[in-house]
């Protein structure tokens, strides 16, 4: 009962349909519609009932089989039609009388009625509703940004990183359709070998596809080298596996290495870029750069 007063309390009228049921009682052994009617008067809105003009015609299973409820339901009705009401044949004539019934409310009992939001606002108030959407917008901003921030500015060294070993499978394929030969292995590197590879790139962001291939060529330099008698022609091709790939993604996201680059790009542009946080930078600065002796 609850929500349907505060229901109530916006209607500008109230109409009931009584049938042949008193309908789901309460525990003081009302109604939730005669509540609902009993609410709607006190509150002074104006109400209009339907009844029908056969009650007897209604078939018995479409009525109440308890006396006591058939007793409340008729003293509900007598109720209703000492107010403003209209008998009902069947559907057809009760959508009839609900729709002039209604008419006929709205003439004598003039009510606010629903307004729709963009006709309900004053220019004052739309330019005031703009500036508080601006004002929120640049807060949630600034939060965000704060919280990205305190984020980025720290690595989480709880995850492998540095000296600790990243397993990398990789697959080599050489050859031609015919006669093609696949070789997948798997290399050992660091932590700090593999950001290495990929972190200069993205100083200023860089795609998934680049970085992607950088440490392609990074594993397949070194694997070359291990294994210079391996054939270098045009079809052969090398790469490190998806599995792996997504594991080393992870990783240095979970270290807050890296993050989503935020540059604003072309509609077109349908690939996913990466940055070094602030903390990823100096990590990797810390690696290349190099100190004077002594110092």
């Amino acid at each position: 009962m609850t929500l349907i007063r505060g229901v109530i309390d916006q209607c500008d009228y109230y109409l009931v349909v009584i049938g042949g049921r008193y309908g789901s009682m309460s525990s003081e052994g009302i109604s939730y519609t005669e509540q609902e009617y009993d609410y709607a008067v006190a509150r002074g809105i104006p109400v209009m009932g339907f009844v029908p003009s056969s009650p007897e015609d209604i078939p018995q299973g479409k009525t109440d089989k308890n006396d006591g409820a058939a007793r409340k339901l008729a003293s509900f009705q007598r109720k209703v039609q000492g107010r403003v009401t209209k008998d009902y044949r069947n559907a057809e004539d009760l959508g009839g009388k609900v729709a002039r019934g209604l008419s006929q409310l709205r003439k004598s009992h003039p009510r606010p009625g629903w307004v729709r939001g963009d006709q309900a606002l004053t220019p004052e108030y739309r330019t005031e509703l703009a500036e508080l959407r601006a004002e929120v917008e640049r807060l949630r901003r600034l939060q965000a940004e704060g919280a990205t921030a305190r984020d980025e500015a720290e690595l989480d060294l709880s995850f492998q990183h540095g000296s600790d070993k990243v397993k990398v499978a990789w697959i080599f394929e050489s050859g031609t359709s015919f006669n093609r030969k696949r070789v997948e292995q798997v290399s050992t590197y660091t932590w700090d070998e593999v950001l290495k590879a990929l972190g200069p790139f993205m100083v200023d962001e860089a795609s998934e596809r680049m970085l992607r291939g950088a440490l392609d060529t990074h594993v397949a330099q070194d694997v070359y080298r291990k294994n210079q008698s391996w054939p270098k022609e045009v079809e052969a091709s090398f790469h490190v596996s998806s599995a792996t790939w997504g594991a080393v993604l992870t990783q240095l996201r979970a270290l807050r290495v890296i993050a989503t680059g935020v540059k604003k790009r072309s509609a077109n542009d349908k690939d996913s870029y990466l940055r070094l946080t602030k903390a990823g930078n100096d990590y990797l600065t810390a690696l290349y750069a190099s100190k004077r002796s002594g110092a």
